[in-house]
């Protein structure tokens, strides 16, 4: 009877998490026809987009959405990575699931896939640039503890020298730390914690939508084979996937390269949502 009293306590205690609904995210749309939906980086926001979508908008509905914790959307409590794609599987379901191809940079391509597996009948391609399903510089467990810490005691610096060095350039991590200032102290830390071990290679298996990589001079080199990035950014085991390198671009691809973005996106959403 104690132990049955027991399970019924935990039971009603966890209730609340277990049975939380996504959060809403804030997106901007405008364009008619099939759907695209953008996805930006940790520490990024939705306008980040703008310079590509306009080029979309003509012949497309484009959806810029707010990761949670990100811009103006809310962040979930408790948080989590399953958590975040879940608010974005519920943007994409609202959509029409046979015409929406759904993009994603950096860790918004991790959680595009994510919310992929979750509902693979809401899109027809996912598009990652420059994403991983696992961090290609594994972080050992001995040493998180002091990641972690040095996170907590010296927030600032850590957050600089993070974003400062994701550019392609000072000047392109000049911009992307002055993104991530933005976003509050203790969404960036609940998204870190995450990351440090986040695996989200078993979105791939029997992926039903199409997939592509798209990769920046930044993370693909110019003279790199694809297999070598597929093997360090986790996608050697997709099967079907197709890849893309963008020359003279990095985490700001949006706005360096709008019009070669735009294309290669153009073209793959037009030959994913033709295929059967």
């Amino acid at each position: 009877m104690k132990r049955i009293l027991l399970v019924t306590a935990f039971l009603l205690l966890a209730a609340p998490a277990l049975c939380q609904a996504p959060v809403v995210l804030k997106t901007t749309e405008f364009g008619k026809g099939s759907t695209i939906v953008l996805v930006h980086d940790f520490g990024g926001t939705r306008t980040q987009w703008l310079p590509t979508a306009k080029r979309l908008l003509a012949r497309h509905h484009v959806v810029m959405v707010d990761l949670p914790g990100h811009g103006d959307s809310a962040m979930p409590d408790p948080f989590s990575l399953d958590a975040a794609a879940a608010s974005l599987a519920q943007v994409v379901a609202k959509q029409k699931g046979d015409s929406t191809v759904v993009v994603g940079y950096g860790l918004g391509g991790m959680i595009s896939l994510m919310a992929a597996s979750r509902n693979p009948a809401s899109m027809k391609g996912v598009v990652v640039i420059d994403g991983w399903t696992r961090l290609p510089q594994p972080i050992p467990e001995q040493m998180q503890k002091y990641v972690v810490q040095m996170l907590e005691t010296n927030y600032d610096a850590f957050l600089k020298q993070m974003f400062v060095s994701s550019g392609r350039d000072s000047n392109d991590g000049k911009i992307l730390h002055a993104y991530a200032v933005q976003v509050p102290a203790a969404n960036i830390k609940a998204y870190f914690r995450q990351l440090l071990n986040a695996d989200a290679s078993g979105a791939l298996k029997g992926l039903k939508p199409k997939l592509l990589f798209v990769g920046t001079e930044k993370h693909w080199p110019a003279d790199a084979k694809w297999t070598d990035v597929a093997t360090t950014r986790g996608y050697a085991s997709a099967v079907g996937i197709e890849s893309r390198r963008i020359d003279k671009a990095g985490p700001l691809v949006a706005t360096e390269q709008p019009d070669t973005l735009a294309s290669v996106l153009d073209d793959f959403a037009a030959r994913a949502i033709a295929s059967k």
